[in-house]
């Protein structure tokens, strides 16, 4: 018989070739194919241990056979989650059975339409879009801002994609369906000759001379300035047939302007002889631009326009030509370039109105949309803060103009921003209400709303100041309240009992009284004895017409009570009565002024139910007569003399009765307009300061000169020349050394090297400015005559600076500039006139506005305080809808289960009614991923989301379009269109072997104590993270671009990261595992072919599912046939010598041996290393740890990770077990034995 020595080292020579042999056996091949063809077509793991010829197949492979007939057993195996250390297959001791239950998908992870991962990705990428939006805005923005101004003609502006399609954007025109001709022709046209949407040609504001061209086109052309065609292009193709010669063309002058034009040059300095010259020379000899070196004297060099322009024209050299003038191509050339190089008019293509009007609109329309309320209320879009901006600018210009609340209302702007400014809901459809009735503006916690603006009931402007402003009425309200809440508890008290027992009782009560009185509106000098007598004879209040009061009562006619005083009923009609009074005095406060020459607290008094509910509010008795009640409201001295100064506090009516209605000298728009001048200055005086040399220079500048008095407070009595002193004092002492520091003036008054003023003098003086501007604002908000203005220096010397007036502009002219605005026009200075609202008397008007300066400031304060909140709370709903309807928290209808539960509107979805404004989730997964419904219409994505967006030649690659494939891979739907299992790198058994083996290989050469410990806690952190990453990687170079999960996988494999860097990973991965001779097959470590193979990268290095099988992977199935052949070469070389069988184990199992334990645990590992040193039958009956140690002399854990060493190992474990079996010695064996057949005991 053939020694084991020699019957491995055959084997070991060429194991591959030993391999096939065995796998090209007739019975292994016929089993192999069976394994593979059935193995994913069974239905689970009950069919699987049905079919013996599988199961037995693959009980094999793991070297399991001799536990084939337990199947209740395995299945529990199989079964087991493999990520849990306490499932049933990780608590076996014997490896083998993990391994088995890994090669499975019998516990793959629950099928998930979305998995947590994915979700979060979508929300951030949803959440972000809004931002990206906003920012690619301000990238367009600035570059059309800039970009712009350098435009000369229409070409330019056409023929730059950006420009153009930021232009038609802002009118909302889709630039993929307008061709570069066409808006040309638009912009060229003049204005007057326009229209935008056709009326039909039977009306009579049809013009047939007019093109129609929409209305967004027509508004697009409205903001750009370049020169009119006027028909002249086709006034050129009609007429240059009719040229005979050169001279007749430059005859011609809208011939002439328009061939010259056509080539960007300038008809009004181009010279005729010039132009005939190159008309008529052989276009051969002339060049464009003469070039910077190496020019070609036969050529005359002309310029590229005129070469161009002879391109256009078939002249002969005397001027004639031959046929026509210009073949059909040349005139349609010449006539459209006319076209498209048409100059701009006035100086720019946009003056800086129409330039921001673009950008206003262009901001507008590209605004993210987050809420669609089709048509049922207004859409809702993300406010950035470049859009913030612009709709502030836009209120502040607007608000002043307002003359009733439906034209607030009515704009849509307006009205986002007063809901925006006080946090109401973006579809908040009462906001007139709000504005007008300040009771139901109370009612939803609004009254600051109200109190910001000054719309009487029915929607006109009331006087600026009212006569209660809301906190006081809040007060005299709160009193009804009490009053109402105290007759409730007298009527019907918690107990149950009234306290009331007749109707002299209720009457006496002055309280009670009282407010029956108001509730019926009595009156309240209305006779107890009359109301006694309503009370209990219901005829007698019939004939009174109160029989309504009677009711309301359950008196007697003897006074007593009947039953109870009010059931419950009655009490809530009184009381309603009593709440309809409160909103009545609520509307009429608001709205009360001065009537003419009545005061507004005669107005007050003259309306008896006013007077009523306040006497009920604030229990005022009816010994006060109306005559001191007046005193009360208006006379502080008779209030408190009277006991009721809280009375007098709660209203603002002065001593004669009336209200003040005098407007602020200033509003919001006003002031910003101000400031703007202001900031305007600080320019001016920035730029110009650069060029200035001597200090009379600075000092004759006026604006220069009052700018540098501003801000360092110097009075108009220090003269430019004590100024002139001040600055070139070299002594740096004085009252004024702070001026003189900020400037570097000779003694002569010239400049020192340099500049008269440094960048950080000059910050020091604006800082210095800034600091008085805040004061300024403040101390003008009180100004109430043009008189207390003029009396502040700060105020004026302000509006010197700010306006450029020379610095000793006197009081009485300032005065005039003011209160005049035809002396202010005359003066230049209309703009200082119409900042402020003085009449010609210094004094100030009436207000007839919607808001003062201080609530229109403090409005845009609550705006910008929460427009960016009020967006980030509503996208936050919307997430949350989309969570709620994907995992059925919604408590309707249920989780999303298929791809017809994803299409669900969220209107059909469920039977709530607050989201189904919202986006659907097909529309929150499109702007996530950068796309929108024209993109991807509702069947398109149906199909979409069922295709697997891992297939390169599937529906989902064919659209090319990387947007699309990311976001079918953010959904897991199977073609069934039902959840499907999650794309993963890894499956999870194997992402469980490798954290084991990295655990086991990270810790298998250290000895216990604290540094295993940290080693192990470490290694945990690492598995954790492998975890948690893994499943996000969607490519192989994210993969191997995290250095932590590469070492993870090449430790777990026991291989060492520090020999393997990026680039020969991805040579490795690249590689083609069916090529023999790729690098994959010849170069890399053979445990590489395992990995590769493990992962579900295609060789692109893309996911792939084609690797992933129902029941077993391409992988798992592989190594799984792998070793079946593995096993079968070892069972039939055990049939002829049982010691190549163990070699053959031994090798095969060596690199997963991370403890000795593990070697203790497997009999046939152990048999290997007992006979190869030779070690006693004895010592299996020593202690467990004292048999470890003795392996550890002998077998270094290190070493079974080296394939040479553990070749040498079973080289000597063959020889040793040839001898033991008295097989015949080789040549080999005697060098180990020393030629003898024994070896001494090692104990």
């Amino acid at each position: 018989m053939i020694t084991a020595s020699l019957s491995y080292v055959i084997l070991s020579r060429d194991m591959p070739k030993s391999l096939d042999r065995v796998a090209n056996q007739t019975q292994v091949k016929k089993d192999a194919q069976y394994y593979a063809d059935n193995i994913n077509k069974v239905k689970d793991v009950d069919d699987f241990l049905g079919d013996y010829k599988l199961y037995s197949y693959a009980m094999k492979a793991y070297g399991l056979d001799d536990m084939i007939y337990a199947k209740a057993f395995m299945k529990k195996v199989l079964q087991s989650d493999l990520t849990d250390a306490n499932s049933f297959a990780n608590k076996l001791s014997d490896s083998r059975y993990k391994e088995f239950a890994a090669a499975f998908n019998f516990n793959a992870p629950p099928k998930d339409i979305q998995t947590d991962a994915q979700e979060d990705d979508l929300i951030g990428l949803y959440k972000q879009s809004f931002a990206d939006a906003a920012q690619q805005a301000a990238t367009e923005t600035k570059y059309y801002s800039a970009q712009m101004d350098d435009v000369k003609t229409v070409q330019d502006f056409v023929a730059d994609p950006r420009l153009l399609n930021y232009a038609l954007k802002s009118v909302g025109i889709d630039p993929t369906y307008m061709s570069k001709d066409y808006i040309a022709g638009v912009l060229t046209t003049d204005i007057s000759k326009l229209g935008g949407n056709a009326p039909d040609p039977s009306d009579p504001a049809y013009d047939p001379a007019k093109t129609y061209v929409g209305d967004k086109l027509y508004a697009l052309a409205q903001q750009f300035n370049f020169k009119p065609d006027n028909g002249d292009s086709q006034y050129f193709r009609d007429n240059i047939g009719s040229v005979q010669s050169v001279d007749d063309l430059l005859a011609d002058p809208r011939l002439r302007t328009v061939a010259l034009q056509s080539v960007g040059i300038d008809p009004a300095t181009a010279d005729n002889a010039f132009i005939k010259m190159v008309l008529t020379s052989d276009p051969s000899t002339l060049g464009g631009d003469v070039p910077l070196s190496n020019p070609d004297p036969s050529l005359n060099y002309v310029g590229s326009k005129y070469k161009e322009l002879r391109s256009y024209f078939n002249f002969n050299a005397d001027g004639s030509v031959t046929g026509s003038a210009q073949n059909a191509g040349q005139t349609q050339s010449v006539a459209s370039l006319y076209v498209f190089r048409a100059p701009i008019v006035g100086g720019a293509a946009q003056t800086a109105a129409q330039k921001n009007n673009v950008i206003e609109q262009y901001n507008i329309k590209t605004a993210p949309q987050i809420v669609d309320r089709d048509g049922t209320a207004s859409d809702v879009y993300y406010t950035s803060q470049a859009m913030s901006d612009l709709n502030k600018s836009y209120y502040l210009s607007k608000i002043g103009t307002i003359t009733n609340v439906d034209q607030l209302v009515n704009d849509k702007r307006l009205a986002d921003y007063v809901r925006s400014a006080f946090n109401m809901d973006p579809g908040f459809t009462q906001l007139k209400s709000v504005l007008t009735d300040p009771a139901y503006a109370r009612s939803v916690d609004l009254g600051d709303a109200y109190e910001a603006f000054n719309f009487r009931s029915d929607g006109t402007v009331s006087p600026t100041e009212r006569a209660q402003s809301y906190d006081q009425l809040t007060g005299i309200v709160n009193g009804a309240t009490n009053v109402s809440s105290y007759f409730s508890n007298m009527m019907m008290p918690p107990g149950g009992v009234s306290p009331i027992d007749n109707v002299d009782e209720l009457l006496s009560d002055k309280m009670l009284t009282a407010y029956i009185k108001d509730a019926y509106g009595l009156g309240q000098d209305f006779s107890n004895a009359e109301l006694k007598n309503i009370l209990t004879d219901s005829a007698y209040a019939a004939t009174a017409g109160h029989q309504d009061i009677h009711d309301a009562f359950n008196f007697n006619a003897d006074g007593s009570i009947n039953g109870t005083i009010q059931n419950a009923t009655q009490l809530k009609g009184i009381n309603q009565l009593a709440s309809n009074n409160s909103s009545y005095y609520q509307t009429k406060l608001g709205d009360l002024s001065n009537n003419g020459s009545t005061a507004a607290v005669d107005v007050f008094l003259a309306d008896g139910k006013l007077v009523s509910f306040l006497r009920t509010s604030m229990q005022i008795g009816n010994d006060i007569s109306d005559t001191t009640l007046r005193g009360i409201l208006t006379d502080p001295t008779v209030a408190a003399a009277q006991g009721y100064s809280d009375v007098y506090q709660l209203f603002n009516f002065r001593q004669d009765g009336t209200v003040a209605q005098n407007t602020l000298s200033q509003n919001a728009t006003q002031v910003a307009a101000m400031t703007k001048k202001a900031d305007d200055a600080a320019t001016y005086y920035a730029n110009t300061m650069l060029s200035i040399s001597s200090v009379d220079q600075l000092l004759g500048d006026q604006k220069l000169n009052s700018y540098i008095r501003y801000a360092f407070s110097v009075p108009a009595s220090v003269s430019n020349a004590d100024l002139r002193t001040i600055l070139t004092d070299q002594s740096g002492t004085g009252p004024y050394a702070n001026v003189k520091a900020a400037f570097n003036f000779q003694a002569d008054g010239t400049v020192t090297p340099g500049w008269a003023q440094t960048s950080t003098q000059r910050a020091t003086m604006n800082s210095a400015a800034s600091a008085r501007e805040q004061g300024v604002l403040d101390r003008m908000g009180d100004v109430n005559d043009v008189d207390q203005l003029l009396a502040d220096s700060s105020l004026t010397d302000y509006l010197k600076m700010a306006y450029g007036l020379a610095y000793d502009t006197s009081d009485a002219e300032l005065r005039n500039i003011l209160t005049d605005p035809a002396h202010a026009a005359s003066v230049g200075q209309s703009d200082l006139n119409a900042a402020f609202n003085f009449a010609s008397d210094g004094s100030l008007p009436t207000s007839t506005s919607a808001q003062t300066g201080e609530q229109t400031t403090n409005t845009s304060d609550n705006y910008t305080a929460r427009v960016n909140n009020q967006g980030d709370d509503l996208i936050d709903r919307i997430i949350a809808n989309y969570k709620s309807r994907m995992d059925g928290t919604n408590g309707t209808n249920g989780s999303v289960k298929s791809v017809n539960d994803f299409m669900k509107t969220n209107a059909t979805a469920d039977t709530r009614l607050s989201n189904d404004s919202y986006p659907d989730l097909y529309e929150m997964a499109l702007q996530a991923y950068g796309l929108t419904p024209d993109d991807v219409s509702r069947s398109t994505m149906r199909k979409l989301l069922v295709s697997d967006p891992y297939d390169p030649k599937g529906y989902v690659a064919s659209f090319k379009d990387d947007r699309i494939t990311k976001m079918v891979r953010a959904f897991n739907f199977g073609p069934d269109g039902k959840a499907a299992e999650p794309m993963s790198p890894l499956s999870a058994a194997t992402m469980a072997k490798y954290a084991t083996d990295y655990k086991s290989h990270v810790t298998m050469l250290m000895d216990d104590g604290p540094a295993k410990d940290r080693a192990s806690k470490d290694a945990t952190k690492e598995v954790d993270y492998f975890g948690k990453t893994i499943p996000g990687i969607t490519s192989l170079d994210e993969f191997l671009a995290d250095k932590r999960l590469t070492d993870l996988v090449l430790k777990a494999n026991g291989l060492d990261p520090k020999k393997y860097n990026k680039d020969t990973l991805k040579k490795i991965f690249t590689s083609d595992p069916d090529d023999k001779k790729s690098y994959l097959n010849t170069t890399a470590d053979a445990r590489f072919k395992e990995i590769v193979a493990s992962f579900n990268f295609d060789k692109d290095g893309n996911l792939t599912r084609a690797k992933m099988g129902k029941i077993q992977d391409k992988q798992a199935e592989a190594n799984t046939q792998q070793q079946y052949v593995q096993m079968t070469l070892e069972t039939q070389e055990g049939e002829k010598n049982d010691g190549v069988r163990l070699a053959l184990y031994f090798k095969r199992k060596a690199g997963d041996v991370t403890s000795l334990y593990n070697i203790l645990g497997d009999k046939a590992l152990y048999q290997v290393v007992q006979t190869a040193y030779s070690l006693p039958q004895q010592m299996s009956s020593m202690d467990v740890a004292k048999q470890v140690d003795l392996l550890g002399r002998f077998v270094k854990l290190e070493d079974l990770q080296d394939p040479k060493k553990v070749d040498k190992l079973l080289k000597r474990f063959t020889a040793m077990y040839d001898i033991q079996n008295n097989t015949q010695q080789s040549p080999a064996l005697q060098l180990l034995t020393g030629g003898t057949g024994q070896t001494s005991s090692l104990l």
